[in-house]
């Protein structure tokens, strides 16, 4: 099959013929770069009318394609060691169409972060939805966590890639702001929540704690060989519901003895001013 590239110049040969006769680009002879609107729309008519061009037309597999064969290979490896030419290989895709999706490694990063964070956002408000009255911190725990599970578990194997690809980036001071750019909104509501449950932390214990919690989540869903290695393979990571039944009350009992924390040290401020 002709990708985009061999037919550049059965395009350009059928521009010249059409140029020389369309009042409307009598200038482009004269152009540094020969280069007008007029040509753009004709390349773009003329591959769009190519038999051999379908993946352009079905952008959506295309994209889907494209995307599901950088995150595993992000994952796997890293994003400074993968080149674009290997996510064309594994996609099957020219590596022209990478470009024409994406632009550039770092914007394809994103998409990738973007994709499955809409989804994980989405599910943990309807989890917060479900909340009633003053919540308490396992609740809270809950809602972040346990939406992440499922899709872990039952959302198919781009979810564990996805995991491996956010616990080696999430901490990285390159993408920190990337990464939390796409899941700011749910930040704000679990701290919020936070708050709600335990008047007793101070913003900065609060926003401290979920960095840490973060940082615990991020390790969990990495589903890495730590744990066998430590225990000399008694038990492993990649039991995630075994993990999340261990991380619950770990993360809970810290927020706590935050709050205490929190507590004491405002009782000390207030017996010093007395």
């Amino acid at each position: 099959k002709p990708n985009v590239f061999s037919l550049q110049p059965a395009f350009m040969l059928r521009c010249r013929n059409v140029l020389d006769r369309d009042p409307g680009c009598v200038n482009l002879r004269s152009q540094q770069h020969r280069s007008c609107i007029r040509v753009e729309q004709l390349y773009k008519s003329f591959v769009n009318g190519s038999a051999g061009i379908g993946a352009l037309r079905n952008s959506g597999n295309t994209s889907t394609a494209i995307l599901d064969a950088a995150e595993n290979l992000f994952a796997a490896a890293s994003f400074d060691i993968v080149s674009m030419r290997d996510v064309a290989a594994k996609a099957r895709v020219p590596l022209g169409l990478i470009n024409y999706h994406f632009e550039s490694k770092e914007k394809l990063f994103e998409a990738i972060i973007a994709r499955r964070s809409d989804e994980l956002n989405a599910r943990r408000r309807a989890a917060f939805n479900q909340l009633t009255g003053r919540p308490h911190i396992s609740q809270i725990l809950d809602v972040f966590l346990r939406p992440y599970l499922e899709l872990m578990l039952e959302g198919g194997p781009g979810w564990r890639a996805y995991g491996r690809l956010l616990a080696q980036t999430g901490q990285q001071q390159r993408w920190t702001r990337l990464i939390t750019r796409h899941f700011k909104d749910t930040q704000d509501l679990i701290l919020g929540a936070l708050a709600q449950a335990e008047p007793r932390l101070t913003k900065e214990a609060a926003a401290r704690g979920y960095a840490h919690m973060v940082s615990v989540m991020f390790g969990m869903f990495a589903a890495n060989d730590l744990l066998a290695v430590i225990s000399k393979r008694a038990y492993s990571s990649r039991d995630l519901e075994r993990a999340y039944d261990y991380a619950l009350p770990f993360l809970g009992g810290a927020f706590e003895g935050l709050a205490a924390s929190c507590a004491r040290d405002q009782d000390r401020g207030q017996a010093a001013r007395a």
